[in-house]
């Protein structure tokens, strides 16, 4: 005979046996013993949770020719080696998935006025119920609401926010939960004693907390797992996870430390090998996250064999680095996951999460270095700025011709810092309209420590500070500059760069900025003759 998984073969069989859905199979085992059964139950909740299990349990109980006290079935009578055998009359079990037509809701509808042929109650069993059609379910909303006295409906989904609201009405509905990473861990070790397989206890935390909740992808792992090395191994629970292993873990997080080559260098391995990069970046978390809580709550917060696997794993990061770093990272990993989502190639989206958190848990941000001033420079007197005229439109311009035409020197702009240039960077990547109005800035921090940003016309200032404009700068400034850093937007140029204060550099593009604000027929004296 061809060999069962596991997850069929250790299926629960009595109400006694259900892992994890103590409130649910408590009110149903009751229910069962006083006899107070409805006609329509909707069992729903993410997958390999225990729902058919159930209900095949409550086809067997409602029909058991010696119900125990309990409210479980006998397991011996032939109605319950039938049901288990799947060949009992009386209860029929149907897959939504691949019969989900009018036509076979109308086949169920013409049976079910038939007496049992060899029990009390007729149970369907309907799989996967969301994936009737419309049509479909609005020939089940009668008899599904009054079905004769010996049928009994039973269905189950795990997608129950698509039944229609008239189809949920008509059930009494018990949600089953995801199984907790200890009840997964307490059936593995049970199913792996009875199989005789050497267990490692750190493989069955990787096998239960990769299996998300859903008992059932944890014996198919923990089948793959024996099927390939005999014996149940953390590396190999690893590996079929699709994880990265306590080996491969630490190389990654050594390399981070090191340097960017030996970084990229363990990510091409780690692809080599076929790991995900969603589970790359999930497990490099779940490693900030342990390593967090370890030092700052102590080992006794973990199973006594993860305490030195996680010590050897804190000894290979940073000392020194507060608890909001640590913060930080995992959570620039949990954008880097969404990143990938949305399409964002998965190898640079994980190099580049890794990048910033390497850089994040470096250290904190470099301030700008202070130029130091020579002493003769220092001594002389520094003019008070200029103060800037309020902008207003009360009136037309009117200028007096300048004796001599408004002319300035050649002078380039001057450079960007590498700060600065960083800022412009930031704001080009999270808003490109924005930058547009940005990229011709210049930033200069000042003897004060404030950081003036100066801008050629008066209209890209006043552009600026407007709503969205504003925080994408903001947030971009004290990114780079750190969070006390104050700036203000000025009009002209840096001190010291040798161009003019005027908005710009002649007299006929002064005159174009007015003609922007005042529009195109306003008569300005000395400029049009």
């Amino acid at each position: 005979m061809a060999h069962q998984a596991s997850y069929r073969v250790y299926r629960p069989r009595r109400f006694s046996e259900v892992k994890g859905q103590s409130r649910t199979v408590d009110t149903l085992r009751e229910a069962v013993r006083q006899g107070r059964l409805t006609h329509a139950y909707l069992f729903s909740g993410p997958r390999g949770t225990g729902k058919t299990s159930v209900a095949r349990i409550l086809a067997k109980a409602v029909n058991c020719e010696a119900l125990q006290s309990d409210g479980d079935p006998c397991l011996s009578c032939a109605s319950c080696r039938s049901i288990e055998s799947g060949q009992h009359l009386d209860v029929i079990e149907i897959d939504a998935a691949s019969n989900r037509g009018i036509d076979e809701i109308r086949d169920i509808k013409e049976r079910i006025t038939h007496q049992t042929a060899m029990s009390r109650y007729k149970v369907y069993i309907i799989d996967e119920v969301h994936m009737l059609t419309q049509d479909a379910f609005n020939a089940l909303l009668k008899t599904l609401e009054e079905p004769p006295q010996h049928v009994l409906f039973i269905l189950a989904t795990t997608e129950a926010h698509k039944l229609p609201v008239t189809v949920l009405s008509r059930c009494q509905r018990y949600e089953f939960k995801r199984h907790t990473v200890a009840v997964i861990e307490e059936q593995l070790r049970y199913v792996a004693q009875q199989e005789g397989v050497q267990a490692d206890p750190a493989a069955l935390e990787v096998l239960a907390e990769a299996a998300d909740g859903a008992l059932r992808d944890a014996l198919s792992l923990f089948d793959q797992v024996v099927a390939t090395d005999g014996a149940l191994t953390v590396e190999g629970a690893a590996r079929v996870a699709g994880m990265v292993g306590d080996r491969d873990m630490r190389r990654l997080l050594e390399a981070m430390v090191s340097g960017i080559e030996p970084m990229i260098r363990v990510l091409a391995d780690l692809r080599v090998a076929g790991l995900d990069e969603k589970l790359i970046l999930r497990d490099v978390a779940r490693q900030f996250r342990d390593v967090l809580v370890l030092r700052m709550a102590g080992p006794e917060s973990f199973p006594p064999y993860r305490r030195e696997s996680l010590a050897a794993l804190s000894q290979v990061m940073p000392a020194s680095v507060a608890a909001d770093a640590w913060i930080d990272a995992a959570d620039l990993l949990a954008q880097a996951e969404a990143r990938l989502k949305g399409g964002f190639p998965a190898d640079l989206a994980v190099e580049l999460a890794l990048l910033k958190v390497q850089q994040r848990l470096s250290g904190p941000t470099p301030q700008p270095v202070e130029v130091p001033v020579r002493e003769d420079v220092a001594r002389r007197p520094v003019p008070p700025p200029a103060a800037e005229a309020p902008l207003t439109r009360a009136a037309p311009a009117v200028f007096a011709e300048p004796a001599v035409p408004v002319t300035a020197p050649a002078t380039p702009a001057p450079a960007h810092t590498r700060e600065f240039q960083s800022v412009l960077e930031i704001v080009k990547k999270e808003r490109p309209t924005t930058y547009a109005l940005f990229e011709k800035a210049h930033g200069v921090v000042g003897s004060d420590g404030v950081l003036a940003v100066y801008f050629e016309f008066p209209a890209h200032r006043e552009l600026m500070n407007q709503g969205h404009n504003r925080d994408v700068v903001d947030r971009a400034i004290k990114a780079v500059y750190g969070a006390d850093m104050r700036y203000d937007f000025r009009v002209g140029a840096p001190i010291g760069s040798g161009t003019s204060e005027a908005p710009n550099g002649t007299a006929s593009a002064l005159a174009d900025e007015v003609r922007t604000w005042f529009g195109p027929d306003v008569k300005l004296m000395g400029f049009d003759q």
